[in-house]
């Protein structure tokens, strides 16, 4: 395959290109937010140091070396993830792999081991390091982290981090068709890429969870419907709605500030670029038609309500009556009668 295949992160790519094709221990430490891809260049890096062929950008993806990274199945290539549902990595796991990577490869010149280091304790980090301090000839490791003020900082100094950036729009529309969103139009995978941070693991999890999108329709909707809701609409079955999800609140929240966004863009100018919402332009450019009536300030007045409700969340405000002041305010600021 190489590394060429794999989509975006550049830098990374050109460092990790040099990186394996010197001979000798390493030790790699993969940094970046949960879904970024480490474990998708993890593996790929270890298949570019086990290759019995390699190119000038990796692996050969062909060789039996390759195959069987592709399979699960080779001996010199281990990836370490907690076991029997627990939280963290156990101490005597790790010691085992540790004490087996000691031991010269069986079919490749080298090992390699990848560590998911989120899910390691400060004991086991204590464990891996002197292995990192002198770690056999033949052996890499490469750990994975989403949060490196977890780790030991003298684990840290004997690494070589390489950070994963956010990807563009371009790369992350190409990453999602790629994994079974071909079907999908570019304003709705922008605005999963928008949502996700431009973070694949975690738009390709929202694309594939009918829950998000009836969530996403729901609030889009309610804001769209808000003009003409009763008052006993928005205190019962909104604040039902709000409330059955309290769980999923901060998505909820952020969904409603950018569909009060995206309208606010639509009554500033007549035809905005850069709308959140892109797959529902129409339904916006309708609602600002129907409702000629309101103006900046509402909207504006109606996301203030959102960010008091976000404020008094912190201090523990009842929720029910937060939340309900909250919807209470942005009907009173949309509702259309109140501006006819």
């Amino acid at each position: 395959m190489g590394f060429n295949f794999l989509i975006g992160q550049e830098a990374v790519k050109s460092r990790l290109k040099s990186i394996t094709s010197n001979k000798g221990s390493c030790s790699l430490l993969f940094s970046g937010p949960e879904g970024i891809g480490k474990h998708l260049f993890a593996r790929e890096t270890a298949k570019a140091f086990l290759c019995k062929e390699p190119k000038a950008d990796g692996a050969c993806g062909s060789c039996p070396s390759c195959r069987y990274i592709d399979a699960g199945t080779h001996p010199d290539f281990i990836e370490v993830e907690p076991t029997d549902g627990r939280k963290n990595i156990r101490i005597a796991d790790l010691r085992t792999i540790i004490g087996d990577a000691e031991v010269k490869p069986q079919i490749s010149e080298r090992k390699v081991i990848v560590i998911n280091a989120d899910k390691t304790s400060s004991d086991c980090q204590n464990l891996l390091l002197k292995s990192l301090e002198e770690p056999a000839a033949h052996l890499v490791y490469i750990l994975l982290c989403s949060d490196t003020s977890r780790l030991l900082q003298t684990i840290l100094s004997r690494v070589t981090e390489l950070p994963f950036n956010s990807y563009t729009n371009d790369e992350m529309i190409t990453i999602l068709r790629n994994n079974g969103a071909s079907d999908e139009s570019e304003e709705r995978l922008k605005f999963l890429t928008a949502f996700s941070s431009s973070i694949p693991g975690k738009a390709l999890s929202l694309l594939k969870d009918p829950e998000f999108i009836e969530e996403r329709d729901h609030i889009f909707d309610l804001v769209m419907r808000m003009p003409k809701l009763g008052y006993t609409d928005v205190l019962y079955d909104e604040y039902q709605y709000f409330d059955k999800n309290n769980d999923k609140i901060d998505e909820l929240l952020l969904l409603l500030i950018w569909t009060l966004g995206d309208i606010a863009a639509a009554y500033a100018v007549p035809d905005p670029k850069d709308l959140k919402n892109s797959d529902k332009r129409d339904e916006i450019t309708d609602f600002v038609s129907e409702n000629r009536a309101l103006t900046l300030i509402n909207i504006s007045n109606a996301e203030n309500a959102v960010t008091e409700f976000i404020k008094a969340s912190k201090v523990n405000v009842s929720f029910e009556s937060n939340c309900c002041n909250m919807l209470l305010q942005i009907h009173k600021e949309l509702k259309y009668e109140k501006n006819s």
